[in-house]
């Protein structure tokens, strides 16, 4: 039998720490922050942050993301389900949002 895809456990192999846990719940709250040096006219070199902030909750199956540049946030998305394809959402956002993942 193939083994379930664990959306915490791929996100903690890329770089995601867990930031809290709400035992009671059953949520977990997984956070990973970019830095990147980029160029502003007129102020020269500035270090831009990006990062993705998700609660997984394991119980009902969903999980919400939120993506954040310069510590504003955003987009928030909430995700169906807590496997691959969140999973695969998240990359591409990060993707196109300029950095790796």
């Amino acid at each position: 039998m193939a083994k379930k895809f664990d959306l915490a456990e791929a996100l903690k192999l890329h770089g995601f720490a867990v930031k809290d846990y709400h035992g009671g719940g059953g949520a977990v709250i997984l956070r990973r922050k970019w830095y990147q040096e980029v160029e502003v006219v007129w102020y020269g070199k500035k270090l831009s942050t990006y990062s993705i902030e998700v609660s997984i909750y394991e119980a009902a199956g969903v999980c919400v993301a939120d993506y954040a540049k310069d510590g504003r946030v955003c987009k928030t998305r909430w995700y169906n389900s807590i496997g691959k394809r969140a999973f695969n959402a998240m990359v591409e956002t990060a993707r196109c949002a300029g950095y790796e993942f």
